[in-house]
């Protein structure tokens, strides 16, 4: 069955929330807003529809306000001018708060990712009230800025918060009876997630050209993180443990982690294992610029960072055979003077003969808050699919 005008119930809380649709009404809606408007015979063939099926689709999410006819355009899929669907991006909003010790950071996003509101506050601690009560006064002042939020996510590091005591990550500060309740109070859906997932979610879409479903994403900070996508389709894991990397071995001669591991990624690349191991440093910029005067020293640890963050890449090639692998965090402002040495890293461990797609991407603390945003939306419209 499809959904009717009367089916579009909506939810209360910060704005009407998101429509009630069909599944396969709400997948078509999807590829519409992810391709950037698609003609009605282009939606039907994605998803195996009759014409007739699709004409219903597209009238009952034009009642929801969630598409527009967008005018006839010439199509290479066809070679002939099709009736064009286009997305309405400013009718719902999303919302996204990424925890970081000392600092609560949220970004309101449109339904192409654009950032169109921001808050920052700082806290004194880290508990579920504080960040619920954040949560709360933010919802009602982005409802009164005109946004209709129809889901939330708080993303933060699973294993340890950024500069928080040892032990203190997100699901400590956040936990699942937390989330239950925020989404009761507060009406709309509710995640909570490790950011690096929420990064995942943020990278995919504009990363992820027509024909491409799968991605590796690898961040490098204090601790490594690893985003895989496939089927266009975050991996979580069934313990929701995928992607725990950071110890897979890059250097036979290397130095040791915490962990006991020789020559492991976090203590070759993690950029505490970096500055920790260049005398007097105390941030990565610090190495970054003395290697830049000439400083042989940091000049050679960042060459040996460089070397693991590609040998990673060649072992997650190996193993999943991605579209394109992404690097972000401190990755670019390394590999930006040692790309030479990353390329050799990947090809100690790459097998195959091709040249994989490798991107970099850079970001700030606000992005963090977009990714959380970006994920609260990807978990809207995928799960309003199934």
């Amino acid at each position: 069955m499809t959904s009717t005008p009367d089916d579009l119930t909506t939810r209360s809380g910060a704005g009407r929330g998101w429509p009630q649709l069909h599944p396969t009404t709400q997948a078509a809606y999807n590829h519409i807003l992810w391709n950037g408007g698609l003609s009605k015979s282009e939606v039907a063939t994605k998803l195996g529809l009759s014409r007739t099926r699709m004409t219903t689709i597209a009238r009952d999410l034009e009642a929801a306000g969630l598409i527009v006819e967008g005018g006839r355009e010439q199509r290479a899929s066809t070679g002939r001018p099709a009736d064009m669907l286009h997305a309405k991006t400013d009718l719902f909003h999303f919302l996204g708060v990424h925890v970081r010790a000392g600092e609560l950071v949220a970004a309101g996003i449109d339904l192409t990712n654009k950032v169109v509101w921001e808050r920052r506050r700082h806290v004194d601690e880290l508990s579920a009230s504080v960040i619920g009560a954040h949560c709360r006064n933010w919802l009602d002042e982005a409802k009164a800025s005109g946004l209709r939020v129809a889901a939330l996510a708080v993303c933060g590091s699973a294993e340890r918060i950024d500069e928080a005591p040892k032990g203190a990550g997100l699901h400590a500060v956040a936990p699942e009876s937390a989330r239950s309740t925020w989404e009761r109070e507060f009406g709309i859906p509710v995640w909570t997630e490790d950011d690096i997932v929420a990064l995942t979610a943020f990278e995919q879409w504009p990363r992820l050209a027509e024909g491409e479903d799968s991605m590796a994403l690898i961040s490098l900070g204090r601790e490594i993180g690893f985003g895989l996508v496939t089927d266009r389709k975050i991996i979580l894991g069934a313990h929701r443990r995928a992607g725990r990397f950071s110890h897979v071995p890059v250097a036979y001669d290397g130095a040791r982690c915490p962990l006991g591991h020789r020559g492991c990624l976090w203590a070759e690349s993690s950029t505490t294992s970096i500055v920790n191991d260049v005398a007097g440093a105390l941030t990565l910029g610090e190495v970054i610029e003395r290697a830049a005067a000439g400083e042989q020293a940091a000049r050679e640890r960042l060459a040996r960072a460089a070397r693991g963050i590609g040998a990673a890449a060649g072992h997650i090639l190996n193993l999943l055979d991605p579209d394109k692998v992404i690097l972000t965090g401190d990755g670019p402002s390394i590999l930006d003077a040692y790309a030479e040495d990353f390329g050799e890293g990947m090809r100690s461990v790459y097998l195959a003969p091709d040249t994989p797609t490798i991107e970099v991407t850079r970001f700030d603390f606000l992005d963090w808050a977009r990714a959380a945003a970006a994920l609260a939306l990807y978990r809207r419209l995928a799960e309003s699919e199934q």
